[in-house]
């Protein structure tokens, strides 16, 4: 078990081993770690200075002592050895009860001020207990003794200093509901963070179902349209005498064919699998060659601009693969355009590392990667269709003029190249950014 991370980790808490949870619980949020120690660090210091009490600097540094052994051992523990787990409960347990015999040494010392301090020190403890996310069970019960020892503790340093017996009572009863209210609230507390936890996983995994679900639906779909076509005319190829007919009817079988092996190569993109044969290739060179096909294959009412940063710089991709790809792009810009205005091709050098997401990619540093782009000036799409535009077989086109795997092709293909695909759209048009890491310059 490693927990080299400061965030919190994808797997849910409830599957951790109980030390890899008891390290998360414990030191997993870095913000309100470092509070405490400074927190500690002030009262040790305070202690000394207005007591005079040495105390103080020894009990913070046998808490800080505890701490790094048990952010040692949980990090390090294998959680099936059995040592390993009561070593790494055990130095838990101590570095908390050390924490606990300040406030309450503070408590009984008799000075108001110092029983103040301990007072909110007891009472840190206690909302820090009812904060974290949940522990191991041992240390759940734990955590529930540890409080009923602190009002029993102070009951019993308080309760006979008083000589009334009804005033005994009262105290008693009072210690004793608080302490029952606050285990119900820790109790419930830690149970409703497991239920919302169980039901967002839940919604996770309705959602994945239903993206199946959307996706078997397009597949199933298409090939049954292909497989329509393939099997008419395979049928009417017997049934018809003409051999003109025939020759056509085996023409359309082929193109059926070649449809579904197309579906076939977008799914395979779109799933990350799609056999890539990368070579390196200059950026520029690669768009001044799309944009002459751009040029060929669009009207003349759309222009296409090119873009390209200064020098040479270089990816490592499939050509085929990251032609077909800026080609959908430029496709689907000549749709959203209505055959009429400005399509930008660029490519251009940007700071961070390729697969970084979009909104820290400016903070980069020296890691630097290429975007290619394809810019169109055309309405945009509203906040619905870019929120869908990626997912598989999700269109705005009409029936049987495209199958929804475009996009999902091209960000499949930017991934498997260890890049990514961003998507920005507005009023004044819609931008896609392949993002590929750069290559070394052939020699």
């Amino acid at each position: 078990m490693r927990a080299s991370s400061s965030t919190r980790p994808d797997r849910r808490l409830e599957d951790m081993p109980d030390l890899e949870r008891l390290w998360w619980s414990e030191f997993g949020n870095p913000i309100e770690f470092a509070i405490r120690s400074a927190a500690i660090m002030i009262c040790a210091v305070g202690i000394l200075y207005y007591a005079g009490w040495i105390y103080g600097p020894i009990w913070a540094l046998a808490y800080f002592s505890t701490q790094v052994i048990t952010f040692n051992v949980l990090r390090s523990a294998t959680p099936e050895r059995r040592l390993t787990y009561v070593i790494g409960i055990g130095a838990y347990m101590t570095s908390t009860a050390i924490y606990v015999s300040l406030p309450l040494s503070l408590i009984a010392s008799g000075d108001p001020t110092l029983a103040f301090c301990g007072t909110l020190g007891a009472l840190a403890l206690a909302v820090f207990v009812i904060y974290r996310d949940e522990p191991p069970r041992p240390v759940h019960c734990f955590d529930i003794a540890l409080i009923w020892s602190c009002l029993a503790m102070a009951l019993a340093f308080y309760v006979p200093g008083v000589d009334d017996v009804v005033a005994q009572a009262i105290m008693i009863m009072l210690g004793s509901i608080v302490g029952g209210y606050y285990t119900l609230a820790l109790i419930t507390n830690r149970r409703t963070r497991q239920e919302l936890r169980q039901a967002a996983q839940r919604g996770v995994e309705a959602q994945k179902m239903e993206a199946i679900g959307r996706l078997s639906g397009g597949i199933a779909h298409d090939f049954n349209n292909i497989l329509t076509v393939l099997q008419g005319s395979l049928e009417l190829y017997h049934v018809v005498p003409d051999s003109a007919e025939r020759h056509a009817l085996v023409g359309e079988a082929q193109q059926a064919g070649k449809r579904a092996a197309g579906l076939v190569a977008q799914l395979l993109a779109f799933a990350r699998r799609a056999p890539l044969e990368a070579q390196v290739l200059e950026a520029g060179a690669v768009i001044d060659e799309i944009a002459a096909m751009a040029r060929r294959l669009l009207p003349e009412s759309i222009t296409v601009i090119r873009q390209v940063a200064p020098g040479r710089h270089y990816i490592l991709a499939d050509p085929d693969q990251l032609s077909s790809a800026l080609l959908n792009l430029i496709l689907n810009a000549r749709d959203a355009m209505a055959g009429r205005g400005t399509i930008t091709l660029s490519a251009e050098l940007w700071p961070g590392p390729a697969t970084a997401p979009a909104a820290t990619r400016l903070r980069g540093g020296n890691l630097h990667h290429l975007c290619l782009s394809v810019a169109d000036d055309g309405p945009g799409m509203d906040a619905e269709t870019q929120a869908r535009a990626l997912e598989p077989f999700f269109t705005t086109k009409p029936v049987g003029q495209g199958s929804g795997l475009g996009l999902p092709m091209v960000k499949g293909f930017s991934e498997q190249s260890g890049g990514s695909l961003d998507l920005v759209s507005g009023p004044d048009g819609t931008v896609v950014s392949l993002h590929l890491p750069v290559a070394a310059s052939p020699t």
